[in-house]
């Protein structure tokens, strides 16, 4: 995945709802909520705008959730240097650290 799609957003959308609510198992009708129609509301929200500027609108609303969600470049495009010292690569080798020096001390 490379990008944010329409479905991808109602995926997540559909997420969110159930971890908020108090049910403990999942079902496509949840009392007075029905989660399929949840997610085609929000599918057909960026599937079908009606007309050019809300296409336009729907197209540069997912191009900003795209940039937030997966930054301006994609990973394989950045070189291994710059890999190296992204934060999340920083903690993992501060943890490695801890481990290993947790490990020879017992």
């Amino acid at each position: 995945m490379k990008k944010v799609t329409p479905r991808s957003i109602a995926y997540i959308a559909c997420l969110v709802r159930f971890s908020l609510s108090s049910v403990t198992s999942w079902r496509s009708v949840d009392g007075d909520f029905d989660y399929v129609q949840f997610w085609r509301t929000i599918v057909d929200f960026f599937e079908r705008p009606p007309g050019r500027d809300a296409q336009r609108r729907v197209d540069r609303l997912l191009e900003w959730w795209s940039r937030k969600v997966f930054g301006r470049s994609h990973r394989n495009d950045i070189s291994d240097a710059a890999k190296a010292s992204m934060s999340v690569n920083a903690l993992a080798k501060q943890r490695a650290q801890r481990d290993d020096a947790a490990f020879d001390s017992a």
